[in-house]
């Protein structure tokens, strides 16, 4: 098993997004709004305040980008030269 993740800050083409800061996603539309634990929740707008907003293309980048950082980090992804 790997002792440490391969990546764990997502670099996309609008922002940078550390992984382990990362508490959810919300989907929206055609995007996502991710939670990170600097997120606060709004109670006026009854929405997440200082979110992160990616559009289309890079949500799907990151949703990759995140689930192979969560299997690596909670043991799922075994490394291939074991």
């Amino acid at each position: 098993m790997r002792s440490h993740v391969s990546e764990s800050i997502f670099s996309g083409e609008t922002t940078i997004i550390p992984m382990a800061d990362v508490q959810h996603m919300v989907k929206k539309g055609s995007g996502l709004l991710i939670v990170t634990k600097h997120t606060r929740w709004d109670m006026e707008a009854d929405t997440w305040a200082n979110n992160i907003w990616l559009d289309t293309g890079e949500a799907v980048a990151f949703k990759t980008a995140w689930c192979l950082y969560r299997g690596e980090l909670e043991g799922l992804v075994k490394d291939p030269h074991e």
